[in-house]
């Protein structure tokens, strides 16, 4: 990619950027302290220490070297934060063109940024998967070392089916009096409505 120009406010923004950031060193012209790559590498490491092997980085006076540098890179670091430098890019860096590596910092700036908060939110993906798993498990291990829970829960629930159990019986005891009562009831009153007939027929 052909990297944009820089407002004076992006500028002085990098700037401050960098001076927060401890180099191996001093920073006394930008354009030439950051041609070689090998404080490019600093800065990333500063921030994703796995993604760079400083040592792969050495300081470095010939282009031919700082061209391998700045390839290293582009292949081994760049490449993971989802970026990739055209050759024009690297080469007015190491040229030490205006403004070449301030493009080339504040594209880093972003991909950085970006790709910490990536890493924050699978880490936070990443946690609450080991809590369900965690959980998981224990209630597993739970059931398999506490059998008397699980006897428990089973004598909780035989006990409910037998209470169940006696009430139908209960409630069909009660049915069958009532249907007793109801018979008894309708006899009583056959046997009223025929003492009533015999004293109608006297009369």
């Amino acid at each position: 990619m052909d990297l944009p120009p820089l407002s004076e406010l992006e500028l002085q923004n990098i700037y401050s950027w960098i001076d927060k950031i401890p180099l191996s060193r001093p920073k006394k012209n930008i354009q030439r302290d950051f041609a070689d790559g090998a404080m490019v590498a600093e800065v990333v490491y500063h921030y994703l220490p796995k993604l760079v092997e400083k040592h792969n980085y050495p300081q470095a006076h010939s282009v031919q070297q700082k061209q391998y540098n700045w390839s290293t890179l582009n292949l081994k670091v760049f490449k993971k934060l989802g970026f990739q430098l055209s050759k024009n890019d690297i080469d007015s860096v190491i040229a030490c063109s205006p403004e070449a590596v301030e493009r080339v910092l504040k594209l880093l700036q972003i991909k950085i940024e970006k790709y910490l908060e990536q890493q924050k939110e699978l880490e936070r993906r990443a946690l609450e998967q080991q809590k369900q798993q965690q959980q998981q498990s224990q209630q597993k291990q739970q059931m398999q070392e506490d059998p008397l829970q699980n006897q428990d829960l089973r004598f909780i629930l035989a006990e409910k089916n037998q209470a169940i159990t006696e009430l139908k019986e209960t409630v069909e005891i009660l049915q069958l009096k009532v249907k007793k009562l109801e018979q008894l009831l309708q006899i009583k009153d056959n046997k009223i409505q025929g003492l009533i007939n015999q004293l109608q027929g006297k009369q």
